[in-house]
């Protein structure tokens, strides 16, 4: 929060000051974080099968090539 140019546009004396000093009072509680081992466990293990997933489907691309190389090498059909 720029308190500086609110001084400036509030006319009454002492008003900012006094909100600058209530919300720098203000301590709001957040609970503790006891989920994100979880999560960054669920990630370790996602990324895992991603990777599984990634070199399946990159043998599966290397696969699908060979065929298409293979029917592009054979002789058209009006020959």
């Amino acid at each position: 929060i720029d308190w500086a140019h609110y001084k400036k546009l509030v006319p009454v004396a002492g008003l900012v000051e006094n909100f600058q000093k209530q919300y720098e009072a203000l301590k709001v509680p957040y609970p503790q974080d006891k989920v994100s081992s979880q999560v960054d466990a669920q990630i370790k293990e996602s990324q895992s099968e991603i990777d599984s997933y990634k070199k399946a489907s990159e043998q599966r691309i290397q696969s699908y090539q060979k065929e298409i190389a293979h029917l592009k090498s054979l002789l058209p059909y009006d020959q």
